[in-house]
């Protein structure tokens, strides 16, 4: 075998500062080409040396279904066959809090990335014209202790990201040069202590010809249907991008095709809040979005709280709602562990969440967790995460949001208001989560970690939300704007069920899914990150645990003694 034939398929990350444009006028249209990808291929010996250069021990080969796999203790690399694209990672110090971390400078680290890349043939070739990867920005893993007063931080590992552009011919002879888009479109090299390389996510998917020359959607019609898409909601700040987009690495790809990645402000009652980045097709080839379930009905009387919930013990309390979800779960589903769901779509301009959402409930329903309520658009009300958490939020072991968010809180409906602000939670005086049963908190959507701990023109992310811990193990979300998409829910219960604990899951999947920067400046951008703030008793467990049934689990941390986290990673 050509040991020099490229394994790795993916196309580059967009740079949303670019602010590309049709020209001065959006009236009329351009068409720009659409491109037929290349079927991906694992090289297998180029794999296994990767591993064994990169990452310095000899792995044990195993190729499954979708992936070819190599492992040596806690190390890891995987190419997967849907699309070559790869994820490596020495899971002893990627992301881990109790690492020595003595790492180099940005320029250092930058250094010692583009040497790994070269020194793998990661990169494509020169002679591939339409095609290239360039530098993007720096990013990292960092650490903070809950110390009030006080913004302390410690850096794990330096992350050298890079985009790549295709380039393409205008009309007047010349080169531009248009980015590409999505968590499928970008390589990372994280350099840790030592200067040694900690982990590395991406490729490019290799284009094989042009399918089709296309006029594209303009500038003005992207923004058009992006204010259609969210109903009565008021919008201000509209911008867009033009970019090709490459889809995560679990999924296939058979195109390379032009998008427009449009945003804004929402003003969602009192408050502002930014969207999450959609991703609108400027041609027939997409990408579409897979249309999720409907919301399901419910009924507008305010349900009694749960009377006298002790700690780990379930609530008496059950109506219609609870009876509607029970009969539509499966028998085989009733393992005593629970999930949870609520989301904010359609209604809000996010089309991706109903099936971001039913991919986590659908793994739930496959790992034998019962669902105990799924409720979405105006069926998510506030109240379940405040008067009556103990009925439904903190009724459940496992709950998944994915919607509208932003450093300080989500968008949900009435009962009581359309915005769970962290004032309401992070209180003392009232009931705080895992009193009663939740672990796991996950946040899909736009913060709510924005933290002085690594952007400015926000607060310290600890004085937000350290009160919402009462025996809650695990809050994990984002410290940025990102983009509306169908898989953070299924992609997170897929690598858990596979043996991840909870935050390496978590920050598996943003990398994957997630570009690396947005178009918004601090502190919802330019950088994106993935973030988990947990509680422990001195010994970080909860970093380190699966969910109930999947591996070690911690118990529940409460009380004065109880010390909090805050863990974050560009994506």
């Amino acid at each position: 075998m050509d040991r020099r034939v490229r394994w790795f398929r993916a196309a580059g990350v967009v740079f949303l500062g670019a602010g590309l444009t049709l020209g001065a006028s959006s009236a009329y249209a351009e068409k720009l080409p659409v491109f037929k990808l290349k079927a991906p291929k694992v090289d297998k010996v180029k794999a296994r040396d990767l591993f064994s250069r990169g990452l310095g021990a000899t792995p044990t080969e195993q190729e499954g279904p979708n992936v070819v796999s190599y492992k040596s203790g806690r190390k890891v690399l995987e190419v997967d066959k849907r699309s070559g694209l790869a994820f490596m990672g020495d899971m002893e110090k990627l992301w881990n809090p109790k690492a020595r971390a003595n790492v180099p400078d940005q320029a250092k680290a930058k250094e010692l990335s583009d040497k790994f890349l070269n020194d793998n043939r990661l990169l494509p070739d020169q002679a591939e014209q339409k095609m290239r990867v360039v530098f993007s920005h720096h990013s990292e893993t960092g650490m903070g202790t809950d110390a009030p007063g006080q913004v302390n931080r410690q850096i794990l590992d330096r992350q050298v990201n890079y985009r790549t552009e295709i380039t393409i011919k205008d009309a007047a002879g010349g080169e531009r040069a248009i980015p590409v888009y999505g968590g499928g479109g970008k390589l990372k090299v994280a350099i840790g202590d030592q200067g040694r390389v900690v982990g590395f996510s991406g490729g490019f998917r290799e284009i094989d010809r042009v399918e089709a020359e296309e006029e594209i959607l303009p500038k003005a019609g992207a923004e058009a249907e992006f204010k259609k898409q969210l109903g009565n909601t008021q919008v201000k700040n509209v911008q867009s991008r033009l970019a090709y987009f490459a889809a995560p690495a679990f999924e296939e790809q058979s195109v390379l095709a032009p998008v427009w990645v449009v945003s804004g402000e929402l003003q969602v009652g009192r408050d502002t809040v930014p969207s999450r980045e959609v991703v609108i097709p400027a041609t027939k080839y997409g990408p579409k979005l897979e249309p999720g379930p409907p919301a399901k009905a419910r009924g507008q009387q305010e349900p009694p709280p749960a009377a006298n919930p002790d700690e780990g013990k379930q609530s008496s309390w059950f109506d219609f709602r609870q009876l509607l979800d029970l009969l539509a779960t499966p028998l085989y589903a009733q393992s005593g562990f629970e999930c949870g769901t609520e989301w904010i779509g359609p209604s809000q301009g996010l089309g991706g969440s109903p099936g971001n959402k039913q991919g986590f409930i659908d793994q739930c329903i496959a790992a034998g967790w019962s669902v105990i309520f799924d409720w979405g658009e105006a069926s998510a009300w506030e109240s379940d995460w405040r008067a009556n958490d103990d009925a439904y939020v903190d009724n459940a072991d496992l709950v998944f949001y994915t919607g509208h968010a932003s450093q300080s809180g989500w968008v949900l409906n009435p009962p009581a208001d359309t915005f769970l602000h962290h004032t309401e939670v992070n209180v003392a005086t009232i009931d705080q989560w895992g009193d009663t049963d939740v672990e796991w908190i996950v946040i899909a959507a736009c913060g709510p970690h924005q933290s002085t701990h690594f952007t400015t023109n926000t607060t310290n992310a600890f004085d937000r939300w350290r009160g919402v811990f009462d025996g809650l193990h695990v809050m994990l979300g984002y410290g940025a704007v990102t983009y509306d998409n169908t898989s953070e829910g299924r992609r997170f219960m897929e690598l858990s069920r596979a043996g991840w604990n909870v935050v390496d899951a978590w920050f598996r999947t943003a990398w994957e899914i997630q570009p690396s920067s947005n178009g918004y400046g601090p502190p919802n951008g330019p950088t994106i990150f993935a973030t988990a703030m947990y509680a422990h008793n001195g010994d970080h467990c909860a970093r380190y645990e699966h969910l109930w049934g999947m591996g070690t689990t911690c118990a529940d941390v409460v009380g004065a003694t109880q010390q909090r986290y805050l863990l974050w990673s560009g994506t």
